[in-house]
């Protein structure tokens, strides 16, 4: 079997450093540090209430690339991602590598042979409550309703603290209609509708998350709805749901709570969902964020050091 080679790339940023200070330093053959986390590092933005990635900008042109996979450290400057051979020879990843180069110290090496095996070892299955949540190179468990996620580009393999939560929540759910807002890679949705929720809409801002969801959707045999879109334009029609789950962050949850609000315009005052599950906060957001959903109380939380799911019940 003939494996693909792949190069990787290590873009070092400084906080506000950009153009004149940036270099690309290319150092053939050297022996990458093994660091298969996959995890996303969020970092508080200018607006103290706010999560995003450190450099945004470098963020969109990696994400631009395609690349096989990709990684934040050091607090999110660093990145790291990988291309398979050849690549990078495309007008568009010229542009988007060149970007890259402008913006830090870009370091280039050829990876070793079977690093794709190593980055597949950290995804494991997890066990959350009913579910069983697999990449597709394990096995399905019998005794559990089976959730496949292949690792990709898109946010969501269970592994994170917010999806973990919102997995044990609609498990104590009555299942109904759910819309899925923040749905990456599709985890909820499919998880939703294991345990009979139906129908199931997931909307994610990202077209390349829709994408790596409609691709797991094959994988798990299943056929919920995916849409792009931005869940929190007022204007934006919204199928209707007996349960919302949004992991998204708090800012976005507070746009979203003006479309919720009794009389809203824009045609949400249609939606009045039962339950909202809210999720990707930190946990001294949770009284910011109940008292902007008026009508709402709260039913339950989970929480751990850092993240909060809040699940809020409607009451009028």
């Amino acid at each position: 079997m003939t494996r693909i080679a792949y190069t990787r790339y290590t873009l070092r940023l400084e906080p506000g450093a950009r153009g004149a200070d940036a270099g690309v330093a290319v150092s053939p053959g050297a022996e990458p540090v093994d660091d298969w986390s996959g995890a996303a590092a969020y970092v508080r933005s200018p607006d103290p209430a706010a999560l995003d990635y450190a450099h945004p900008e470098a963020v969109d042109l990696v994400r631009a690339l395609q690349p096989a996979g990709w990684q934040e450290a050091d607090g999110g400057h660093t990145l790291t991602f990988w291309l398979a051979e050849g690549a990078e020879a495309g007008e568009p990843a010229v542009q988007a590598l060149a970007g890259l180069g402008a913006l830090g110290a870009l370091e280039v090496s050829r990876e070793r042979s079977g690093w794709e095996d190593a980055w597949r070892r950290f995804h494991r299955p997890r066990v959350i409550g009913r579910l069983y949540v697999r990449p597709p190179w394990y096995p399905a468990r019998d005794e559990l309703l089976d959730v496949i996620v292949e690792a990709g580009l898109a946010f969501g393999t269970g592994g994170h603290a917010s999806t973990r939560q919102c997995l044990e929540e609609i498990q104590v759910i009555p299942p109904g209609a759910l819309l899925d807002l923040g749905s990456g890679s599709g985890v909820v949705s499919f998880a939703a509708l294991r345990l009979g929720f139906s129908p199931v809409c997931g909307i994610d801002i990202d077209p390349i998350a829709v994408h790596a969801a409609a691709g797991n959707a094959a994988l798990n045999g299943l056929s919920p709805t995916f849409l792009v879109g931005d869940a929190t334009e007022p204007g934006r029609v919204l199928p209707a749901a007996d349960i919302v789950v949004a992991n998204i962050a708090l800012n976005p949850i507070l746009r979203l709570a003006r479309r919720f609000a009794p009389g809203a315009d824009g045609g949400a005052s249609a939606l009045r969902p039962a339950h909202l599950l809210l999720a990707g906060l930190l946990v001294e957001q949770g009284e910011q964020v109940a008292a902007a959903f008026p009508g709402y109380e709260a039913a339950s939380r989970r929480e751990d050091d850092t993240w909060l799911m809040l699940h809020l019940k409607r009451v009028t």
